[in-house]
């Protein structure tokens, strides 16, 4: 006899989540051994986007440790899109039902702040990259491959977006989770550049340094060069998080050096534990990202190294201006003296300066090609290409993104490889774009570095949003240098750019702001 349904008691919610668990696990351990690793990944995915749609920085995150795979996707997998876009769309998507849902009025999101107690933005840096992203859209009409117009296009679109979502931010924490994630892609891309450079024993060999048994390193962007510009664009971030770090936990140490001391036995105990783990990995991700660099074998990495190092220095201690100064006056007199050489690598990567002006008169065809100038020869005909096309289409350009469809056309005999750009981005803007955009490029460019000096400079590293804007400064200033002889909006960088440009627009508090982070 069955019981009233207003009798019948209702199983315990906790009792039939273990019943439901029990039941799925017995039927996931009867799936043959081959189909548990697809089970294992379709869950994983599964509660990742329910994390991503629960809370979108964290797909942020995972977009920019995943995006430096697609060189190594695209080669193993082959598939349109590789996981750092799939993990981007579906933030973007997350973001989208967080905007809809607080214009509905459902919910209340921390990201909807009130506009007056947001930090102020520099509308130049906006208006500057819609004028350029514009006249790359204009490019359009002369370009001939419209699937690359569009990927270069949806990359600059995307630095946009990925910026605005990141100073709309208000909660330090979520950019906190950003720059955690920066710093993690950046020393797994680091070991395993070194694991590849010096501890396999394999690899391509081309890749092999002549004369040893060492690898140039190349992580899983399956290119050396591309490999070194990710470390110089990284590394600087985390000099700056660890010198903020060290700032932070040093008057602790030393408070904690001097309560050891019998006299002071009776005092509290200081805790800089955790601060000073803080400083501890950030030192370690910066020596293993230089070292990375280093193995990279990259003239152009070492060039931009460089010059990143010199203004993180400059711009974190203002009162040794002078003394670069006269450093660099004595440096130069010993240079013109013969007193001290420049190393082989750095004086090999300057000999490009010395003939850049081939590629403006003389014709490089007829070049004498050994194994030491091939490269250098080969970037020159690159370079005297994309001049050629300028010329052909001096203000628009040949299209955004155009360089390889249309180098068959302009390519100098010997050398009928593309190399899919210019390996110098400012003749690549030239020749994709023409005068306007590139022109265009320098002055958002300028504008970008611009305001990150400001942001940095207001309390260098006594304050994390300011320290960030150092290293982010460091950043700017290696991508400057680097793209005399590369190109580095590939693998998914283009989603740093856009996260260091979202940084530094949420360091730009006003008054009262700032002097409370400092206090």
């Amino acid at each position: 006899m069955s019981m009233p349904a207003s009798q019948r008691r209702p199983l315990p919610i906790p009792l039939a989540f273990a019943a439901a668990a029990c039941l799925a696990g017995l039927m996931i351990a009867l799936l043959p051994q081959s189909q548990l690793v697809l089970v294992a990944a379709i869950v994983l995915v599964l509660v990742m986007l329910a994390v991503i749609l629960a809370e979108p920085v964290v797909g942020l995150a995972i977009a920019l440790i995943v995006g430096p795979f697609q060189p190594l996707e695209r080669v193993t997998l082959q598939l349109p899109l590789d996981s750092g876009q799939i993990a981007l769309a579906v933030t973007l998507l997350a973001y989208g039902f967080r905007w809809l849902a607080s214009r509905s009025g459902s919910l209340s999101w921390s990201s909807a702040a009130d506009p007056q107690s947001s930090p102020r933005r520099p509308l130049a840096v906006v208006y500057a990259l819609l004028a350029f992203v514009a006249v790359c859209l204009l490019s359009f009409f002369p370009a001939r491959d419209f699937r690359d117009w569009a990927t270069e296009c949806i990359k600059w679109l995307q630095i946009g977006i990925v910026a605005l979502l990141i100073a709309g931010e208000s909660d330090p924490a979520k950019r906190g989770i950003i720059v955690g994630a920066i710093l993690v892609s950046a020393a797994g891309q680091a070991a395993f550049g070194l694991i590849q450079a010096d501890v396999r024993g394999f690899g391509p060999a081309e890749f092999r340094i002549r004369g040893t048994d060492a690898y140039r390193a190349y992580g899983t962007f399956e290119q050396p060069n591309p490999f070194g510009g990710f470390m110089g664009l990284t590394w600087p971030v985390a000099a700056a998080v660890a010198a903020w770090s060290w700032w932070r936990v040093w008057p602790s140490l030393h408070a904690l050096i001097l309560s050891l001391r019998p006299e002071s036995k009776g005092r509290d105990a200081i805790r800089p534990a955790p601060m000073l783990a803080l400083a501890l990995a950030t030192t370690l991700v910066t020596v293993l990202c230089l070292a990375a660099l280093n193995a990279s074998g990259s003239r152009g990495a070492l060039v931009g190294a460089t010059a990143a190092m010199l203004v993180v220095v400059l711009s974190s201690f203002w009162r040794v201006w002078p003394w670069a100064g006269a450093a660099l006056v004595l440096a130069l007199a010993l240079l013109a003296f013969d007193v001290v050489n420049i190393p082989p690598s750095l004086e090999a990567q300057l000999q490009w300066f010395d003939n850049a002006g081939v590629t403006f008169g003389v014709d490089v065809r007829n070049a004498h090609v050994t194994p030491i100038t091939f490269s250098t020869i080969e970037r020159l005909a690159h370079w005297q290409a994309a001049i050629r096309m300028a010329e052909s289409s001096p203000w628009l350009g040949v299209g955004f993104g155009n360089y390889a469809a249309v180098y068959p056309a302009f390519r100098l005999l010997p050398w009928e490889n593309a190399l899919g750009h210019a390996h110098n981005y400012y003749l690549n803007l030239l020749a994709e774009v023409g005068v306007i955009g590139c022109l265009l490029y320098l002055v958002l460019w300028t504008t970008i570095i611009v305001v990150t000096w400001q942001a940095a400079r207001r309390s260098g590293l006594r304050a994390l949003p300011s320290a960030l804007c150092v290293g982010i400064l460091g950043a700017w200033a290696h991508l400057t240098a680097h793209h005399l002889f590369d190109k580095l909006y590939v693998a998914n960088m283009h989603l740093y750019i856009g996260t260091y440009l979202g940084l530094v627009l949420a360091a730009r508090p006003d008054g009262e702001r700032e002097r409370g982070e400092q206090r």
